[in-house]
């Protein structure tokens, strides 16, 4: 029997998924065929990569193209994306590696299953990123993002991912092993069902507060016209937002552009404004008023009927808390991103 030497780093007769995650990520891109040229290797995702852009972080045991925003990840996922398998077929590749069993179960009181009524926010979280670390922003998610005129570079930095239907279902599976399916119906991750048994593929947008995951926002690739058609509901979210997108960025002393949506948002960020999300006009919540306190804020919210019928509440809870505040100007209904996208298409 051939000892790799994985199994050398483990003692015990198992390992749990996070030790996985620990094997030298250099022998496993051996070990799957890679050539490797130091720290790099020809991309196995792209030809022809005449200069080797498959480059190996030690440090974080992680792995990134600079040409396929979508081929990066851990040990895992780079089982996953050379030998086009599901996470559980990942796991299954990298036991036989290791010489040893798999344990699903995470060790250590901070992953122990919880089972109370509620899950504490830092457990929740840790959920919600194990779903987007398994989810990488794939061609079908990226090629609507570059429809819409975001660039994947923007797209990666907040974090969107992206899952087929069968993909979600197959890492749900590899989830409810890890956590228990209580604690997958309470962090919300079920709710994308929704959209998964309608066999669409959907887009996520994580919700963070400084190193924390708040909330995962699905939204699918349809449009509202198809959407209505088929009586789809093209957004779903873990849970009702109580923070803002990209509500970091409320720690800036720059104007804040206000946005409704996600991609809106996305689509300001990207031309170097310091923009935040809502949901929608008839989701703003009342401690949203009180971060915004002092600060500037330029609504760019859509210019629609229910921005009509919003726009002199708005205009007085924002001066009743002493909000400076403006409005970006727009045609009528239009949204930011499609005057964007206009605006540049004029010009170019």
């Amino acid at each position: 029997m051939v000892i790799s030497r994985a199994s050398l780093l483990f003692r015990r007769n198992s390992v749990t998924l996070e030790e996985v995650k620990t094997i030298p990520i250099l022998d496993v891109a051996t070990w799957l065929g890679l050539k490797l040229r130091g720290r790099s290797a020809h991309c196995f995702a792209h030809t022809p990569d005449r200069h080797p852009s498959l480059v190996f972080n030690l440090r974080r045991n992680t792995f990134k193209c600079y040409v396929c925003p979508e081929i990066r990840g851990s040990v895992i996922d780079l089982v996953m994306q050379v030998s086009k398998c599901s996470c559980k077929e990942a796991i299954k590749m990298l036991e036989t590696y290791a010489g040893k069993p798999i344990r699903y179960r995470p060790s250590g009181p901070s992953l122990k299953r919880q089972q109370d009524a509620s899950l504490s926010p830092e457990y929740k979280g840790m959920i919600l990123d194990t779903l987007l670390q398994a989810a990488p922003l794939e061609k079908e998610g990226l090629r609507y993002l570059v429809g819409r005129g975001i660039d994947p570079d923007t797209a990666l930095r907040m974090g969107v991912g992206s899952l087929r239907p069968e993909t979600y279902q197959s890492l749900f599976r590899v989830l409810v092993s890890l956590h228990g399916r209580s604690a997958l119906r309470r962090s919300g991750l079920t709710h994308f069902f929704l959209l998964a048994k309608e066999g669409l593929s959907f887009l996520l947008f994580p919700y963070r507060s400084g190193k924390r995951t708040h909330l995962i926002k699905a939204r699918c690739l349809l449009t509202k016209e198809e959407a209505d058609g088929r009586n789809i509901r093209r957004f779903v979210a873990t849970e009702p937002a109580e923070i803002l997108y990209n509500q970091d960025a409320v720690q800036s002393t720059s104007p804040l552009y206000l946005c409704e949506g996600e991609i809106d948002t996305l689509t300001m960020i990207q031309r170097g404004y310091a923009a935040i999300g809502i949901p929608g006009v008839n989701s703003f919540r009342d401690d949203w008023f009180k971060s915004l306190a002092g600060k500037e804020v330029i609504l760019c919210l859509d210019n629609d009927e229910a921005w009509e019928k919003a726009s002199e509440w708005f205009n007085a809870e924002f001066s009743r808390h002493g909000i400076t505040h403006s409005r970006f100007s727009l045609p009528a209904g239009m949204d930011i991103n499609q005057y964007f996208q206009q605006k540049e298409v004029c010009l170019g």
